[in-house]
């Protein structure tokens, strides 16, 4: 009998040992997979704020951290070299010349568009009583240098007669842009929400987006080659995530939502709530012609030497996918 119950202690030890060791690769499998996400406080990432806020993405498994401040080569080298996961806003030509060099990354989402007759998201505002003539041309002004924003701008200005290469473009932050403009070293600049409701209250919105480009896709949403290739289920469930986020966004300004862009954008409830809120495209689908335009508009610029199909450039599984398994509302 006691060498029987020494054998069944040996054999109860090495399997709490063997539990013991298991332990940690178990704890492994279940923790939130760590994906980084450029982030700028633009009423653009709104959806993405509200998917963080609510615990979207931690429904799905995922540790999303949001990193601020990149600027837009900034944050592609950081998409190429792995250093973040997702890259929303605007392309620019230096994403669409690093795809076809042979980059693994690829748009997979929607970030909003100029939707016809809605409010203004994107303008040109000019600075206190300034008047654009042939007497009077615009010389310095805040814009993109290659980006989509900038194609925007030569189409908004191109009704007036105005080339955007005629003018010198500057780049400032925009928490100075009101006082630029307010102390004339600013001729005008092209804004978007919210600082764009904050700038109209010094100067004057003279163009407005969505009339000149109805419809236009105004960001993207893209995926670096770890989560497109390496790991395509973190990247479908980041997708189903920033879905719900896009879904309860589209609710409108409900007391919510308002509180949660807010803290985002760093902006009272009050402006919050009186700035425009772009449009999303149900199930986060994009405009391949908005792309197709600014890649001719690139290459008549001599800013891109290719011009890339769609297949090259657009990844739809990721939405498909993201449309075909909802999830769950958390209880």
């Amino acid at each position: 009998m006691t060498r029987r119950s020494l054998l069944c202690c040996a054999l109860l030890a090495t399997l709490a040992a063997c539990s013991r060791a298991d332990a940690p690769a178990a704890d492994a499998a279940a923790a939130p997979r760590k994906v980084r996400v450029a982030f700028s406080p633009h009423l653009s990432w709104a959806p993405i704020m509200v998917a963080q806020s609510e615990g979207f993405f931690k429904a799905e498994g995922l540790d999303v951290e949001l990193v601020p401040a990149l600027r837009p080569e900034e944050s592609l080298t950081a998409l190429v070299t792995g250093d973040i996961d997702v890259r929303p806003g605007p392309i620019n030509a230096g994403f669409l010349s690093a795809v076809a060099k042979g980059a693994k990354m690829r748009i997979t989402g929607g970030q909003g568009e100029l939707a016809p007759g809605a409010c203004t998201y994107y303008a040109i505002v000019l600075r206190p009583g300034f008047e654009p003539s042939p007497a009077t041309p615009i010389r310095k002004m805040r814009m993109s240098q290659d980006g989509m924003t900038r194609y925007v701008v030569s189409r908004m200005l191109a009704p007036h007669g105005v080339d955007v290469k005629s003018i010198e473009t500057v780049r400032i932050p925009e928490p100075v842009m009101a006082m630029s403009l307010e102390r004339g070293s600013l001729d005008a600049v092209a804004v978007s929400e919210p600082a764009l409701t904050r700038t109209a209250k010094v100067g004057r919105v003279w163009i407005k987006a969505q009339d000149i480009v109805p419809g236009f896709q105004w960001a993207v949403v893209t995926f670096g080659d770890r989560l497109l290739n390496k790991e395509p289920e973190t990247g479908r469930r980041f997708m189903r995530a920033y879905n719900r986020g896009v879904a309860q966004y589209s609710e409108g300004k409900t007391a919510r939502n308002v509180a949660i862009i807010a803290k985002g954008t760093g902006e009272s409830e009050a402006l919050t709530r009186e700035a425009c809120w772009p449009a999303f495209r149900a199930g986060s689908g994009i405009d391949w012609e908005s792309i197709a335009q600014f890649q001719r508009w690139a290459n008549a610029e001599g800013l891109m030497e290719v011009t890339l199909t769609r297949d090259q450039v657009w990844d739809s599984t990721f939405v498909t996918a993201s449309a075909a398994r909802p999830t769950p509302p958390t209880q």
